[in-house]
């Protein structure tokens, strides 16, 4: 319990220290063909330290328009669907962001030059510069030209906004351009034997012609290449390692790359564990992290991971009925809870949704198990609108998104189980169609 209560504290102190730095930034405008809640989503490298943020998150209207505010400390890059966007404390930005084509977006406000620069970033996924397969030409070395003659282009679009950025972000997409070349290299091979059919046998050969043309340019590309300030860049993360394996053997690997290494290793490890002392004792591998941010977030990220675990007492929550009744979710105390979280603009939430009702079929004649369908959308009469459409209305629910800040509600559809004495048995629970879940259930139940 001392060792809940200091990571607690530190993860107030963390939270408090931070706020003082920050400022808030303010993005509004129009989402066209987002048809889910959208998230700002970080794409800095704390992106793969820290848990994602309620705080970031927005639904658009019916009209498709929408408005976030949030804060931040830094400059850095984050994402509205496909587009790549470039803030910085206390900017006002206004966009019109299409999810099916970034190309389309229109940025205006702060950050315009920036933004709209961006809207040709090269997808990482896709291979960079080849575009998936479109990149792809008739033989190894004209693709090899290929993605050097996009990267000169890609150049020159960068050089005629140099005088009216900020010299951190032309430096960052210089680096940028060296990364998706590196990353174009590397993803070449699966994509020309995909296109071209090649079998499994030659594609050995393929990897070994590639591997001999673009080896010595990655060598050169590397050089100099190694600095803690490129970790913001998604693409540059995602090929470090060549790159540190292209640095001569004497080159010592500086300490906040290495702080990094160490802090997304441990998040990734954290977000599989369910026992909060298992969370607690990665607490060895932080004190060996150097850079203050890095050891910051991952403690952060420890501590809201701790708040709520297997085993814990569930939190209440004070959920609204078809009736406008609010009922405390400790009412169903004493019986086996299931929490469906869904909301009417969620297309895998719909899907789930007729599974939902057949496992209420399945146990209506059954005391002991309770099936909770709780909606977290914004919009109360498109909620309504949609059990009177689907002719339900029993343990159908409505709740305050912001208040389950507890339960780390970062996207739905989420099930959550809760044993009869209103311990936590899963925060991430199999869904209303899972093969498992119908055991689980039953032999929740017959505990005592």
């Amino acid at each position: 319990m001392k060792n809940i209560i200091i990571l607690f504290s530190l993860f107030l102190f963390i939270k408090f220290t931070y706020a003082q730095a920050v400022k808030t930034i303010k993005i509004s405008g129009k989402a066209i063909n987002f048809n889910n809640s959208v998230e700002v989503e970080d794409m800095t490298e704390f992106k793969d330290i820290s848990l994602s943020s309620s705080e970031r998150i927005f639904v658009p209207d019916s009209n498709q328009n929408f408005s976030i505010q949030f804060k931040i400390g830094i400059p850095g890059y984050y994402r509205i669907g496909r587009n790549i966007i470039y803030i910085s404390p206390g900017d006002d930005i206004k966009a019109s962001i299409d999810w099916k084509n970034p190309t389309k977006a229109i940025f205006s406000g702060s950050r315009q030059i920036e933004n709209t620069y961006l809207k040709l970033t090269p997808f990482p996924k896709a291979g960079s510069f080849l575009d998936g397969e479109t990149g792809i030409q008739s033989s190894i070395a004209k693709t090899i030209d290929y993605i050097l003659i996009k990267s000169k282009e890609r150049s020159r679009q960068l050089d005629s906004i140099q005088r009216i950025v900020s010299p951190e972000f032309y430096q960052l997409e210089s680096i940028r351009i060296k990364a998706d070349i590196i990353n174009s290299f590397m993803s070449l091979p699966t994509y020309y034997s995909w296109v071209h059919k090649i079998s499994k046998d030659s594609a050995l050969i393929i990897q070994q012609q590639s591997d001999s043309l673009t080896r010595p340019i990655i060598a050169k590309l590397s050089k100099g290449l190694v600095d803690p300030i490129n970790l913001k860049l998604v693409v540059y993360r995602d090929i470090l390692k060549t790159i540190l394996q292209n640095q001569p053997s004497t080159f010592s690997i500086p300490q906040k790359i290495n702080d990094w290494f160490k802090a997304s290793a441990i998040k990734q490890k954290a977000i599989t564990l369910n026992n909060k002392n298992d969370l607690i004792a990665l607490n060895k591998g932080i004190d060996s992290i150097n850079s203050g941010v890095y050891k910051n977030a991952i403690l952060s990220t420890i501590a809201q991971l701790t708040q709520l675990n297997q085993g814990d007492p569930a939190i209440d929550i004070l959920l609204i009925n078809t009736d406008n009744q609010t009922i405390p979710l400790s009412n169903f105390k004493n019986k086996v809870i299931y929490l469906e979280f869904w909301a009417t603009w969620c297309g895998p939430c719909l899907t789930d949704k007729p599974k939902m009702e057949l496992l209420k079929q399945l146990f209506k004649n059954d005391d002991s198990i309770v099936f909770l369908s709780v909606s977290i959308d914004d919009n109360l009469d498109a909620w309504k609108k949609y059990l009177i459409k689907q002719g339900v209305s029993k343990d159908e629910f409505i709740v305050d998104r912001n208040k389950l800040s507890n339960y780390n509600l970062l996207s739905v559809p989420r099930m959550i189980l809760i044993n009869k004495d209103f311990t936590i048995e899963q925060l991430y629970a199999p869904s209303p169609g899972d093969k498992q879940l119908i055991p689980l259930l039953t032999k929740m139940r017959l505990k005592p």
